[in-house]
Parts: C-alpha cells; sequence; structure tokens
C-alpha cells in the first residue's frame, strides 16, 4: 500500500505535514464539500508518505519545497475520494480540493430535522491525531477512511506492519500483540476501557511474558489465558479508529489505561458511513 518515493522526494517529506499556522514559504490545501464548507479531518496522504488529516477548519498545511509536484490522495468517509497533483512551490500557496458528496439511493423519507452530531470519543481521537502532526504526541493514527479503504477480514490486520507491534499467534488461533520489543504484552483498550484476559487483568505476568512464550501448545495455551485475543471482542467491520501508543509513557493524560508500560493499542467502535 505504501511506496518508497525517490529520495530528493522522501527527504522533502520530512516534517512536510503542519497543522496551525501555516509559515509564510509554505503550501495549504484547504478541502470542502460541494456546498463549499470546510471538510475537517479529512485523510490526506502523499503517495509513499504518513498519512494526515485536516484540521477543524478543513486545512493541512504542506510545508514549503522547491517547485515540487506529489501526488496526493484526499479521503472521507461520505465523500468521493480525490486524487491528484500538489504543487509545493517557493511562495505561500493555498489550494483547494473540493469532495463530491457520494450519490446514495434511497427510498422516499420525510426529514423533519438535521443535526450534525460529534461523538466524543471520535473527537478525542482527532484532537490526539492533531496533537501527533504538531510533533506533541508519537502515536500510529488509523482512521475510518483508512479502515473501509483496506477491508480488514480481523482487527489484528490493521496492526500488521505497525511500528512496535509484535503480534504472536498461538495454537489455538489467538492474535496477541507485544510491546517493548516484544518483551511483554500491549494493553488493548475498547471505546476508553481496557480489555481484560480470561484470567483477569491483575493475572497477567508482563515479567514473565518471554518465557511463557516459548513453550509449545501448553505455553501458548496459557498465553490465551494471560493476554488479550485482539480478534474476541469486536468484528473488524465495527472499528471506526485506531491509535497505538508503543512507549506508553507518551500517552496522553485524555486516555489513560490500567498498564501502559508495554504500550497502548485503543480501539474505537462505531459507524464508518
Amino acid at each position: 500500500m505504501r511506496r518508497m518515493l525517490k529520495p530528493v522526494v522522501r527527504a522533502l517529506l520530512v516534517g512536510l505535514f503542519a497543522t496551525g499556522a501555516a509559515s509564510a514559504q509554505s503550501t495549504t490545501i484547504t478541502v470542502v464539500g460541494p456546498d463549499s464548507g470546510p471538510v475537517p479531518y479529512a485523510w490526506v496522504a502523499v503517495r509513499g508518505g504518513i498519512a494526515n488529516i485536516t484540521d477543524e477548519h478543513g486545512k493541512l498545511g504542506l510545508g514549503g519545497g522547491r517547485h515540487v509536484t506529489l501526488s496526493v490522495e484526499v479521503r472521507r468517509i461520505g465523500f468521493v475520494p480525490w486524487s491528484g497533483s500538489v504543487v509545493i512551490a517557493d511562495t505561500a500557496t493555498n489550494m483547494t480540493i473540493m469532495l463530491r458528496r457520494l450519490a446514495q439511493a434511497i427510498g422516499a423519507v420525510t426529514v423533519t430535522a438535521r443535526k450534525e452530531s460529534r461523538d466524543p470519543a471520535l473527537a478525542g481521537f482527532y484532537d490526539r491525531w492533531l496533537m501527533r502532526q504538531k510533533g506533541a504526541l508519537s502515536a500510529t493514527f488509523i482512521g475510518p477512511e483508512e479502515i473501509e479503504f483496506r477491508h480488514p477480514a480481523r482487527p489484528s490486520d490493521l496492526l500488521e506492519g505497525i511500528n512496535g507491534v509484535r503480534l504472536l499467534r498461538t495454537d489455538r488461533g489467538s492474535v496477541i500483540a507485544r510491546g517493548n520489543g516484544g518483551t511483554c504484552f500491549m494493553t488493548v483498550m475498547l471505546d476508553g476501557r481496557t480489555l481484560c484476559p480470561p484470567a483477569g487483568c491483575n493475572v497477567s505476568d508482563n515479567a514473565n511474558a518471554p518465557q511463557i512464550g516459548r513453550g509449545m501448545s501448553g505455553g501458548n495455551q496459557k498465553l490465551d489465558d494471560i493476554a488479550v485475543n485482539l480478534n474476541q471482542y469486536i468484528s473488524a467491520d465495527d472499528i471506526v479508529a485506531i491509535e497505538v501508543y508503543a512507549r506508553g509513557a507518551n500517552m496522553p493524560i485524555s486516555l489513560q489505561a490500567l498498564d501502559s508500560a508495554c504500550g497502548v493499542i485503543a480501539i474505537w467502535t462505531g459507524a464508518r458511513r
């Protein structure tokens, strides 16, 4: 899914995205809908780079450059994906990208009111994502647009290849996440609550995790009892967002886990459409 870029372009991407006030020599894109209203939290990815999101005003700073043309993809649930080229100029540039709404065939309905609601849990998710873009957090964020695009069969599919996460498959078919170089179990949260393994949250012994995992089927059976199976508690179809903190010390105050020493995987559920 992620492609390697040429060295000159890859170097340009270092610190490329930045939310907030744009510098005097920066390129800023504004994502809007058909009514010219801003589209907040739109997923924006430069080919081969890390995806970022627009702020609450639909804006995202791309930094400065030397007339480099980059291929950009923009996605937001409920809109038709957009892809095209963005020129990073020497001078300050503002570019507007309009997303068309997805057409949905529905029967006759009577609309009595319309209110744009904001899920408090997802509001916190996007706030933390914007904090990461400002350099205040170190974490991996997977939003609804990426999840919808990837169509995962299992929740664990979304965690493949993430830095700091080592997935272990047991003889029983469980998938367990280890952190801290694979030496201990990562804490898994679902909608803000810490998930406990079958033996309970206070039974898991992360200090002994490497020894427990080295056995044959008996050791793996024990792992199934003291570690959380990522695919047991939720269907991939119900996941709307995921955030991963490989280092628990970097956890924000707004997201508290019972044990974050070996990292945290926070899963949020809801409708993606």
